[in-house]
């Protein structure tokens, strides 16, 4: 947005063409997206703007937080300073946005405030729709901002008790497994390369059978998958697996007929343990999976009181073909054509609970694509629905709760998620989101155990290896969360020099923490790192510290390439934490919508400051103001206390 013409805030004359404010001699040139901030703020004539609204209206179509806004505020503020009259011009208002005090005289009459956002008068295309800002699109934007890395750490082996069934929630507890197998991506013999589709999908629904059994160790679709195509020896990917034996196989599909070869292998000597071909009918494909369940049961000894058994979810092998597509779709993160397969699957059969399952996690992973509100309700319909066809659907009742708008429970919501990892323990959806809560809840020592089991069922998903180094971290294991991070260095993760900084940082060990992130600057090809020495420098005295951080991060990121800016924004505002000027922090944390939604804007720097606690985020005496807010209290008050808080004269006192 280019403007032309000059107004007054106070004394200062804000040239707005030239993106500067100054006052005599007095000059400072601030960013064009200040620049946009400040003329929104003062066309609204003193008026409390929430952050939310600058970030819809000023911009539409970036994803960007309520911390780009806030360094904005701070920029302006520092430039307000040459006015040096005394008199305040930008306030915050608590939990409400920011608002121009000081008068403002000769704005430019050309531009008018419109439901569309500030708009020049002359010219506009008033047809232009803006996208929404959306804070479950901020949610998914940070998430992904903060996977850094792989992480291979060594730990115990782990599964989830799965054996009674109750709402009390499923104890993760060490437990020997004889037995472990990995289920390599059957091969796709089909004349047709099309049919793919069907054989990633057989072979994940012989893996989810299998992971139902307890005393069989299963590793996941991610890793499993990761050696397709590979002609890797079976020793070595049982080895890098963590596996004993391999299942692999091929599909060949010709109109209704289908044959499946399946063959189980001794990863020790590459001997066969149990092959096997069937020669069927499409519709005889569940009855399939059951046998090949069965015989690897049988082939390998395992001891089980009931049988697992695929069922039938559907009679339409039509809706079910498009229902493994919609897997294969989701999979790769191809949400739009999970849920439109999905949606012709229902069409076909509208009583396939499971079609309605995997459609309600399809938009939920919309749900940074499109208005939040409308993913949200779509996915609590699509929920319902499977439920109603099949209430004991836990992935289903974890998204229904996740998604409920009148009845939102922070508790039953863990509680859904910890049933649905207790049934589907290789399910990464259920184990981040299970992951997450218990993190932002304070359940440290939990997430641990969780972040273990993950890594086991994925020693190669990245997101697996990444929630053990922070969770570490924050329980206070950092020797624990160093040397997993040593190991994500040797994998090839190319952040790993940036988490050593943040980590060494926050432990106050300045010197090594600056090599760490100018090695990092230098591994990413930015020439200039003498900035990070003098900021951290800079920011340690106390009595200078944070109206040095407060000029130096825009002006840090002002320098940076245009296309990069809103990236260093996400990336330095945490530093405020980092250094331990945690009043600015939770300023910025009380300005969000802190209620108790499933998707509140304060889940992300919540969620960051628990990771970071060691700066001090949950002894300061605004973080209890903020969980109960949050309704957190509520879930300790009946789950139990967090692992650094206890409940002492009726009051919650924290560490």
């Amino acid at each position: 947005m280019r403007r032309n013409g000059k107004f007054k805030v106070g004394d200062c004359l804000v040239e707005q063409d030239l993106d500067r404010i100054s006052r005599g001699s007095e000059i400072v040139t601030v960013r064009p997206q200040v620049m946009d901030v400040l003329v929104y703020l003062a066309s609204r004539g003193g008026q409390t703007v929430h952050a939310d609204e600058l970030l819809e209206n000023l911009w539409p179509e970036k994803v960007v937080t309520s911390a780009s806004i806030y360094n904005c505020i701070t920029e302006l503020r520092h430039a307000f300073l040459s006015c040096d009259d005394g008199q305040p011009y930008i306030d915050t208002v608590p939990k409400r946005g920011y608002r121009i005090v000081a008068p403002v005289t000769g704005l430019d009459e050309s531009y008018e405030l419109t439901p569309e956002g500030l708009k020049k008068e002359k010219n506009v295309d008033r047809s232009a729709s803006i996208t929404q800002v959306t804070g479950r699109k901020l949610y998914f934007a940070i998430i992904t901002a903060l996977v850094l890395a792989l992480v291979y750490f060594a730990y115990d082996e782990f599964v989830i008790e799965p054996a009674q069934e109750s709402d009390s929630a499923p104890e993760i507890v060490a437990t020997e497994v004889q037995h472990s197998i990995a289920v390599l991506p059957f091969v796709n013999m089909s004349d047709d390369p099309g049919n793919e589709y069907f054989s990633d999908g057989l072979s994940e629904e012989i893996l989810n059978l299998l992971a139902k059994i307890p005393e069989l160790k299963v590793i996941g679709r991610t890793s499993s998958f990761a050696f397709k195509g590979k002609n890797e020896d079976l020793r070595i990917i049982g080895q890098t697996l963590g596996v004993a034996t391999l299942l692999e196989g091929s599909v060949r599909k010709s109109g209704n007929e289908i044959r499946i070869t399946a063959q189980l292998n001794d990863v020790s000597d590459g001997s066969h343990i149990w092959s096997e071909t069937y020669d069927r009918t499409l519709s005889d494909v569940f009855a399939v999976q059951d046998d090949v369940a069965a015989a690897i049961i049988e082939a390998l000894q395992i001891h089980v009181g009931t049988v697992t058994t695929r069922g039938r979810p559907t009679e339409n092998m039509q809706a079910y073909g498009l229902f493994l597509k919609a897997r294969v779709a989701i999979n790769n993160a191809d949400y739009q054509s999970s849920a439109a397969h999905s949606l012709k699957a229902v069409e076909f059969d509208s009583n396939f609970a499971e079609a309605w399952e995997l459609l309600a996690h399809s938009y939920f992973n919309q749900l940074y694509r499109m208005d939040a509100t409308e993913a949200q309700e779509l996915t609590f319909e699509a929920a319902a629905r499977a439920l109603a066809i099949d209430p004991d659907l836990v992935l289903a009742r974890a998204l229904y709760e996740s998604a409920s708008f009148e009845s939102f429970s922070m508790l039953r919501q863990i509680e859904a998620l910890e049933r649905a990892v207790r049934k589907q323990p290789g399910n990464p959806w259920a184990l981040q989101m299970l992951f997450w809560d218990l993190m932002i809840n304070g359940y440290l020592e939990e997430g641990v155990r969780l972040a273990k089991r993950y890594v086991e069922v994925e020693p190669l998903m990245l997101e697996a290896h990444y929630y053990l180094v922070h969770v570490l971290f924050a329980a206070g294991r950092f020797s624990e969360a160093i040397a997993a991070l040593e190991v994500t260095e040797q994998l090839g993760d190319g952040d790993a020099n940036w988490s050593y900084g943040v980590m060494y940082l926050v432990e106050k060990r300045d010197d090594v923490a600056i090599a760490y992130f100018e090695a990092w600057l230098h591994q990413h090809g930015y020439s200039d790192t003498s900035w990070v020495r003098d900021l951290v420098t800079g920011a340690r005295n106390p009595a200078t510290g944070l109206a040095y951080l407060d000029r130096r991060i825009p002006e840090i990121v002002a320098s940076m390439p245009e296309d990069d800016e809103f990236d260093w924004q996400e990336k330095l505002f945490p530093w405020y934490l980092y250094l331990g000027f945690l009043d600015r922090y939770f300023e910025t944390i009380l300005d969000l919508d802190l209620t108790d939604e499933a998707w509140s804007y304060a889940f992300i720097p919540v969620a960051g400051g628990t990771i970071h606690r060691r700066a001090g985020f949950t002894a300061h005496p605004k973080y209890l103001e903020v969980v109960e807010a949050m309704g957190i209290i509520d879930v300790w008050e009946q789950r139990g206390p967090p692992d650094f808080c206890e409940k002492t004269g009726g009051e919650w006192v924290c560490e």
